[in-house]
């Protein structure tokens, strides 16, 4: 846990810092496109530490077998899915 949260709280930080440098560009045509790009990035790490922090700190007692399966599978198809779309989605050549 401690791992997993210094980690998250590391890219919060990172992301907290790109933000507040984006609010400093004068134009906004410039903060629109780095919001938007920023904002494709921070979904997928969004969903990917909602679902480990979803694993870690549920009940024990509680049976959630189908629900465990959906985070799973989100956890291990769809972020790594996504991650490579995303990045070729930013790529000028794919565009």
């Amino acid at each position: 846990i401690i791992l997993g949260m210094g980690s998250f709280l590391l890219v919060i930080l990172s992301y907290c810092l790109i933000v507040t440098t984006i609010l400093k560009i004068q134009g906004s045509a410039g903060k629109w496109k780095a919001f938007s790009t920023c904002s494709s990035y921070l979904a997928i790490v969004g969903l990917f530490y909602s679902t480990i922090i979803y694993t870690y700190t549920q009940p024990t007692s509680t049976p959630l077998e189908k629900k465990n399966k959906t985070v799973s599978i989100i956890y291990t198809l769809v972020t790594p899915t996504l991650n490579p779309l995303i990045y070729s989605l930013h790529n000028k050549v794919i565009k």
